[in-house]
């Protein structure tokens, strides 16, 4: 069926986060290995659990110095937006934002990114962390369009491969070079522009 709406990964896909993380971490690849850290939390986690406390958690298992976790949260009203997010702006069918973090934090970031989106659904909200299926699921009931005519764009290959395990077509932007799909069903770009040129010609 023809793609009838899209969502965004809010924190990967559309946001460059990696850089507030990388700065509270104290630079270096400590940034990346706290936010893996984090997500191994999230992935292992049935049910949604305080995000802010389980940034702290994580940071204090891989040895981050005290505060570590405040400076990121303080440091959240500065994220920007990956330079190719403006590209969001020209699409003509609905889209949202999906992400894994609190309410407060999510709404935060999506003001940030200038854009409008139809709603930011937070993992908060949802009760539960991507990439369990009804995030997705209730992200598409929200947008008012099927799974399957449903494009996730992700910012990380869990995301990605979780959206497509719950019925989505799923698009991974390559934001970390690490970064790659398992799933031949998954389509890798480099940009947004590629991912909005590939859901929405015009």
């Amino acid at each position: 069926p023809e793609v009838r709406g899209v969502l965004f990964d809010l924190l990967m896909a559309v946001m460059d986060s990696l850089s507030v993380w990388t700065e509270a971490a104290g630079g270096g690849g400590r940034g990346i290995e706290w936010r893996d850290a984090v997500t191994a939390r999230m992935m292992a986690s049935s049910s949604y659990a305080p995000y802010e406390p389980l940034v702290a958690e994580a940071a204090a298992a891989i040895g981050l110095p005290i505060g570590a976790a405040d400076r990121l949260v303080r440091s959240w009203a500065e994220m920007v937006p990956w330079p190719d997010a403006a590209a969001i702006s020209g699409v003509s069918i609905p889209y949202a934002f999906v992400t894994n973090c609190s309410g407060r934090l999510a709404e935060a970031a999506a003001r940030r990114s200038g854009l409008e989106p139809r709603f930011v659904l937070s993992a908060e909200e949802a009760g539960r962390y991507k990439p369990h299926p009804a995030v997705y699921r209730e992200a598409c009931r929200r947008l008012g369009t099927d799974p399957a005519a449903t494009m996730f764009v992700a910012g990380s290959p869990y995301d990605a491969a979780g959206a497509r395990a719950a019925g989505l077509r799923s698009t991974l932007v390559v934001r970390r070079p690490d970064h790659h799909a398992d799933d031949a069903t998954i389509i890798v770009v480099a940009s947004l522009h590629d991912a909005v040129s590939a859901i929405d010609p015009r």
